[in-house]
């Protein structure tokens, strides 16, 4: 090999280790403004540095989460758990039984999505006295690895594992795990491996959701503009306290005043010695707090319109609305909505595939077909508008009593929802003997 090509091999290198660092820098920005962790170090610390740090002596940086509050309002697609079938009762009971985590993991997964724009979610097994069911964890950055034919499908990933950060004695040094479809690699940051595996289950155990498709680069970019607006609203909010700080009650000056006197702090309850031509006086501030209001809401409203949201800080406008003039007002948000469904259905596939290889590896047998139906959150009615929904559709065929007592009570099942009915039926029809004789 030519000193050239060793000087082209070791820059690429470079260039995607860098790569690699500012994306995880970006990604643990997404995550600290989504926990509301540390935000004031993005505007007055060590990640950006918008004011003199003179400043906060006087005020601390405004920390507003604008952005977990708009990462959830848009991740609605498990808000009501789907139903998942199989193809007959049997098998869809027992893929139920597998299914102990995974309707509260994904409204997480959703929420990471939506958030980082490509996550990685491990598949695992988890198997104890109580029982057997998949288990579901999101890895936030990491590094994937390519054929070079297909620039779609990785087959390998490196993601550095948590550290016991709350353990003040562990000092040990950071580790990463690597998976293909033959090893796990568990290593150190100097590369030396600690443990190694063979994979049980002869594929990657991990499924990559998107909140759009794929057009160049592999990891998304996620709600990069809602962290920014959050990242200016909260420079806005900062600048306006500490304007009210410093101009509240405006600046006092005096002069001609003795010049062997100290001045003394002014108030309500302090008398000013002041020569004959002295003068003493007030400047009001020249700033208009409720112009800098002002602008932080249309700041949030321009980004819940790119968003298909729309918000409200007139407390006149909120006054009930029919269920009807909700979804008209909403429609936008809807159709985004009903596009996202597309996306999460191959997602809910292309996992169904990878849980159906982990449960034939513990001997638990899946069928090939899958199927998913999604439950779009239902806009509020009448009690008169619903009670006629539920007869039409009774009359028609397309609800039974059952599933308008489990859409009620979601914790119950199809067949407890029977029960109930027959049971309830069966208290009822002696009174109503009773009432006929």
């Amino acid at each position: 090999m030519s000193y050239a090509e060793d000087i082209i091999k070791q820059s690429i290198k470079d260039i995607k280790l860098n790569k690699s660092r500012a994306r995880r820098r970006h990604v643990e920005k997404l995550l600290n403004y989504y926990t509301g962790t540390d935000m004031w170090k993005y505007i007055a610390g060590s990640e950006g540095n918008y004011f003199d740090s003179q400043s906060f002596n006087e005020v601390p940086p405004y920390q507003m989460n604008l952005t977990k509050k708009f990462i959830d309002k848009k991740s609605r697609i498990y808000t009501l758990s789907p139903n998942r079938y199989l193809g007959n009762k049997s098998a869809d009971k027992q893929y139920d039984d597998l299914l102990f985590y995974k309707n509260l993991r994904m409204k997480h997964i959703e929420r990471m999505t939506n958030l980082i724009g490509t996550p990685a979610v491990r598949v695992m097994w988890e198997e104890d006295e109580d029982k057997k069911c998949f288990e579901y964890r999101v890895v936030y950055y990491y590094d994937v690895f390519f054929s070079p034919p297909n620039p779609y499908n990785p087959y390998a990933i490196i993601y550095p594992i948590l550290n016991p950060t709350q353990e003040v004695d562990y000092t040990e040094p950071s580790e990463y795990s690597y998976w293909d479809s033959e090893v796990n690699i568990v290593f150190d940051e100097g590369g030396n491996i600690k443990e190694e595996y063979s994979n049980p289950y002869g594929v990657l155990p991990f499924v990559f959701p998107r909140d759009t498709e794929q057009i160049d680069d592999f990891y998304g970019e996620g709600s990069t503009d809602v962290v920014a607006t959050n990242e200016h609203l909260n420079i806005l909010m900062t600048e306006l306290m500490l304007g009210l700080r410093f101009q509240m009650f405006g600046q006092s000056w005096a002069s001609g005043v003795y010049e062997d006197q100290p001045i003394a702090r002014v108030g309500s309850d302090k008398l000013i010695n002041l020569p004959v031509d002295g003068r003493f006086g007030i400047e009001s501030p020249g700033g208009d707090p409720q112009k800098v209001l002002e602008i932080a809401k249309g700041m949030i409203e321009m980004l819940a319109i790119s968003k298909h949201m729309y918000v409200t800080f007139d407390s006149n406008q909120d006054r009930p609305s029919s269920g009807l003039a909700l979804r008209i007002k909403d429609f936008e948000f809807v159709e985004d909505y009903k596009d996202d469904i597309e996306t999460w259905r191959i997602f809910e596939n292309d996992l169904y595939k990878l849980e159906r290889v982990i449960a034939g590896i513990n001997d638990i047998s899946l069928p090939n077909k899958f199927s998913i139906d999604f439950k779009e959150p239902e806009y509020p009615r009448a009690i008169s508008e619903q009670i006629q929904k539920d007869d039409w559709e009774l009359a028609n065929g397309l609800i039974t009593l059952e599933e308008i007592l489990k859409r009620n009570n979601s914790d119950l099942s199809l067949d407890k929802a029977r029960e109930i009915i027959k049971k309830n039926k069966e208290a009822i029809e002696p009174l109503k003997e009773e009432e006929d004789n």
